[in-house]
């Protein structure tokens, strides 16, 4: 009788640790995951039939010289949000124009002056302003220079007095009914002297300018029939196109322009194995080693972040961190970390995607890197080829029910050839994410569909720093493409120059502030998975949107529509009240997100 109790008691204590078991095998794996498609589908190749094709009639004129380097880098960031707000535009060459201006500007309705020298249109300076006060829009697109010319018309501009010496611009703030994010002072790192320095009269709007208000930045100023706009910003990069678009639109009296609505967030190396790298700051601060601090602090904390601000992370794996590039590939047999930390990403309403076999670029030996990254070239193709097949099949092993369709390059640096090899070899891969703005190696791109039907949707900002530069990054791009798209790594902690020695709290703090930024600057974002973005980005490049401004409402039809579109609208006289085939919501004193939910919507507007 006493041994059978005993057994008894043995079987409960087995069943009992059997239970602790299986708890904690739970726990390491996550929750098991079933797959979903994403919130927005990738479309089918086919189904994009426009790329960023504007409206039939051509609407703006772009002067520039090209002999000039500041006015060509003017042209170049003109020619690119014009394309992008789906602006028909011609590009002219003042030095190469053989036409007469009054004949050449006639036959447009906006005008932007891709210059700061204008002298270089001599007498015809007048024709100019004539041309505005019979009723057209002018944008002088860059700050003008003091000149014999400038000083004949400044009055026209509301100009009151201007110095000959360019003021020094180390910020920038915009009127609270004008951009998105307002709400903040943007620093510029490095600042110069590039702006004109000027006392405005009475009659100009002052829409941004610095944070003391001595330099005013942007301005407009009706003149008889027209209207002047001046975008006094000399910063003419890339980072800053954002500020030069929401300039332009300010000449109508309302103008339309499609957008992306997506705000995405990617943790690059993740799920991976625990990488190798200076604990220092992790020990000194948490008092543990890396893997106890991934999983005890680091990531319940992303969790936290991802609930708090409604962000689905998009994962992206790196199946071993070895540095072979050559011979056999040996696939990686420790699975546990990639259970445990992808199923709870995906039961968060996240999703996977690929980084790399290792951390490799897919760059062949003859590939030249233009800064010491300290990466290996693939002895040859069919070695890259492998790395990747190699990719693709250990992760979908262990994520059968994950459609992966989305791309990251390791450092986003990618050649001609590992591109050209994505796009020919693996259709499984339906976009690449990389890096927005430029650099000295890396795989730059813009929001759009390349002509093998991949998907490009650029990173504009990374990591925890979150400097200055960033900031009025992500500001810009915000009022562009109504888009913010971020990536980080967890080895961020392990390394200064992405800010370890900050601690992770500080940089936790710094995730937090510029996650409520969206939340509080864009209210209405869709915040989406590197897949969502992708099929966001195609509905964007398919729209060719055409609008008709009538005394009581606006008639936009949209060829191209999908399913729904989405436009910012700039009314700079008078309000929207309604839509129909629509519905918008009220970004600021004139800024408005219209959702199109057919081809044609008309507006309501009031005076």
């Amino acid at each position: 009788m006493k041994k059978t109790k005993r057994f008894r008691e043995l079987i409960l204590v087995a069943l009992g640790f059997m239970l602790i078991f299986v708890m904690l095998l739970i726990e390491r794996i996550g929750i098991l995951y079933e797959g979903t498609a994403p919130e927005i589908a990738i479309l089918p190749d086919d189904n994009i039939t426009n790329n960023k094709k504007a409206g039939n009639s051509t609407k703006c004129l772009v002067l520039w010289e090209e002999e000039n380097a500041t006015s060509a880098k003017a042209l170049g960031i003109y020619d690119q949000i014009l394309t992008d707000m789906r602006v028909s535009h011609d590009n002219v060459n003042v030095s190469e124009n053989e036409q007469d201006l009054n004949k050449l500007i006639s036959r447009y309705d906006n005008v932007v002056i891709a210059m700061s020298n204008l002298e270089s249109f001599g007498r015809d300076i007048t024709k100019l302003t004539g041309w505005v006060g019979d009723g057209g829009r002018l944008l002088f697109g860059i700050p003008p220079f003091r000149s014999t010319n400038f000083d004949f018309i400044s009055d026209k501009l509301g100009i009151i007095s201007a110095s000959y010496d360019y003021a020094r611009v180390d910020d920038f703030v915009s009127d609270k009914g004008y951009m998105l994010g307002a709400q903040r002072t943007y620093k510029i790192i490095d600042g110069y002297e590039s702006s004109l320095s000027a006392v405005l009269d009475d009659e100009t709007t002052v829409y941004a300018h610095t944070d003391e208000k001595n330099v005013p930045l942007v301005w407009a100023r009706d003149y008889q029939k027209g209207k002047f706009v001046v975008c006094n910003f000399g910063y003419t990069e890339k980072a800053y196109r954002g500020i030069f678009a929401s300039a332009y639109t300010l000449l109508d009296d309302v103008f339309i322009y499609p957008v992306i609505n997506a705000s995405t967030f990617y943790i690059d190396d993740f799920p991976s194995p625990v990488p190798a790298g200076n604990g220092e700051y992790v020990k000194r601060d948490y008092n543990m080693g890396i893997a106890d601090f991934y999983s005890r602090v680091w990531w319940p904390d992303m969790l936290n972040l991802g609930r708090e601000h409604n962000i689905k992370y998009t994962g992206l794996i790196i199946e071993t961190y070895q540095d072979t590039t050559e011979g056999e590939l040996k696939p990686n047999e420790s699975t546990s970390n990639y259970y445990y930390y992808g199923n709870m990403l995906l039961n968060q309403g996240g999703e996977l995607g690929f980084h790399g076999y290792n951390h490799q670029p897919l760059c062949l030996p003859d590939f030249i890197y233009n800064q010491e990254l300290g990466y290996n070239t693939w002895a040859d193709y069919e070695t890259m080829h492998s790395s990747v097949k190699e990719l693709i099949r250990f992760s979908t092993s262990i994520f059968p029910n994950q459609n992966m369709s989305v791309y990251v390059p390791p450092s986003d640096v990618l050649s001609d050839a590992g591109r050209s090899m994505l796009g020919v070899d693996f259709p499984q891969i339906k976009c690449i994410a990389s890096i927005y703005l430029e650099g000295p190696d890396e795989y730059v791109q813009e929001f759009e569909v390349a002509d093998d039907g991949i998907v490009e949707t650029p990173r504009i900002v990374s990591g925890g720093i979150l400097d200055d530069y960033m900031r009025i990054t992500a500001f810009a791009e915000l009022n562009l493409h109504f888009v913010s798209s971020h990536f980080m790594h967890p080895d961020d902690l392990l390394d200064e120059d992405r800010g370890a020695d900050l601690g992770w709290a500080v940089l936790k703090e710094n995730l937090d502030d510029y996650m409520g930024w969206i939340d509080e600057s864009a209210v209405n974002i869709r915040h989406l998975t590197g897949a969502g973005m992708a099929g966001a980005v195609q509905r964007y490049v398919n729209l060719t949107p055409n609008y008709k401004i009538e005394e009581g409402n606006i008639s936009l039809t949209s060829k191209g529509i999908i399913d729904t579109a989405y436009y910012l609208i700039r009314a700079n006289d008078g309000e929207l009240e309604n839509a129909y085939g629509g519905e918008f919501i009220k970004l600021n004193d004139s800024l408005y997100l219209l959702k199109a939910q057919s081809a044609k919507v008309t507006i309501i507007r009031s005076k």
